[in-house]
């Protein structure tokens, strides 16, 4: 990650803007910035709202424009802006897949203090996740049909996203020929981010799932870009109605099997009720009923989504380790976040069992 100066205030990153915005238009008009505002934000990257506005020809001219500005923060693979900007234009090139227009970027920190990208401004609605979806919120305000097809209209525009051919994305291949299968994907994501994780410590009950999932990996059938952030908190849907309109946040996309992504999908729905104490709502799928709508959308069997709902929760597990770090032996179940372990244990048993 690129190493810049402390966050700059949001008035100050709008009057700084400005200028910048104005020397990449057509003809350098003159840009002031209004409405800026930074809402709640993520772990990697500062989100600042606003509005571009410039006259064209004599008539005004306005752009509701989204900065996406790197953190100085210890986050997730010390995810990076141009990663997510990198991805997200190669998806806009050979798609069709729902994604914010993207057309302007600074790695120079001395704009705003940072590297950053801008991104147009989509209205829609994102299910919340604190509190989570399915305590309340317009999701849970839905019918149980409805809220069926949010869900499934979800998949399929990540369907899309799966067709891409991943050898569109080469800055994510390291290099090899091969379609990239499960085990490139715990090699180059999930052992890394342990490696990021574990900040020298040891934790034997991950060291040795990890361990697992790479000696009993299955052949991957289909190789593609892995969202590796795939839940309905990250799909944007139409203001009225249940259509989707955008998939975000691909700050650490990747490349592996469709599944890992539908695994990551159900797991994390599964983390935001149970987790949380808070009863499943109606109407979203799971288990046997998620995997045969998978299997229909893909148009193939999935024989191994235990193996992958395994690999999810690993996943979620090794960021838990990052983020609820102390002093104990962390060797030690008792140190980990006991929901965790115990979804860990039983999707790595019903793998084994063949389920």
């Amino acid at each position: 990650m690129t190493d810049h100066a402390p966050d700059i205030r949001t008035e100050d990153t709008a009057k700084r803007l400005g200028p910048w915005l104005s020397a990449r238009l057509p003809g350098s008009p003159v840009v002031t910035i209004t409405d800026a505002v930074e809402p709640a934000q993520g772990f990697s990257s500062r989100t600042i709202l606003f509005t571009a506005n410039w006259e064209e020809s004599g008539r005004p001219a306005n752009r509701r424009l989204v900065a996406r500005i790197q953190r100085d923060v210890a986050v997730p693979m010390l995810a990076d802006v141009f990663h997510q900007y990198r991805v997200m234009r190669a998806i806009a090139a050979h798609s069709s897949v729902k994604v914010p227009n993207i057309d302007f970027a600074e790695s120079d920190p001395a704009v705003l203090g940072a590297p950053f990208f801008l991104m147009d401004r989509l209205d829609g609605r994102v299910p919340p996740d604190f509190p989570s979806y399915h305590q309340e919120g317009w999701l849970a305000d839905l019918s149980a049909a409805d809220r069926t097809r949010c869900w499934w209209n979800g998949i399929e525009e990540m369907a899309r996203l799966h067709q891409i051919d991943w050898r569109c994305f080469p800055f994510l291949a390291d290099g090899t020929r091969r379609a990239p299968d499960a085990v490139f994907y715990l090699d180059q994501f999930v052992g890394k981010w342990f490696d990021w994780a574990r900040n020298g410590q040891s934790f034997p009950v991950i060291t040795q799932a990890l361990a697992t999932l790479k000696n009993r990996a299955p052949i991957a059938v289909q190789s593609g870009l892995v969202w590796n952030d795939a839940r309905l908190g990250n799909t944007m849907y139409q203001t009225e109605g249940v259509e989707v309109a955008s998939l975000f946040d691909f700050e650490v996309a990747t490349l592996g099997p469709p599944e890992v992504d539908l695994a990551h999908w159900v797991y994390l729905d599964e983390v935001f009720s149970e987790n949380f104490g808070v009863p499943r709502i109606d109407g979203l799928p799971r288990g046997a009923e998620a995997v045969a709508g998978f299997e229909r959308i893909y148009g193939r069997p999935m024989p191994h989504f235990s193996y992958y709902l395994a690999v999810a929760a690993l996943k979620i597990l090794i960021l838990s380790v990052r983020n609820y770090g102390n002093d104990k032996d962390m060797g030690a179940p008792a140190a980990l976040p006991d929901f965790l372990l115990s979804r860990l244990a039983h999707y790595l048993n019903e793998f084994e069992a063949g389920l």
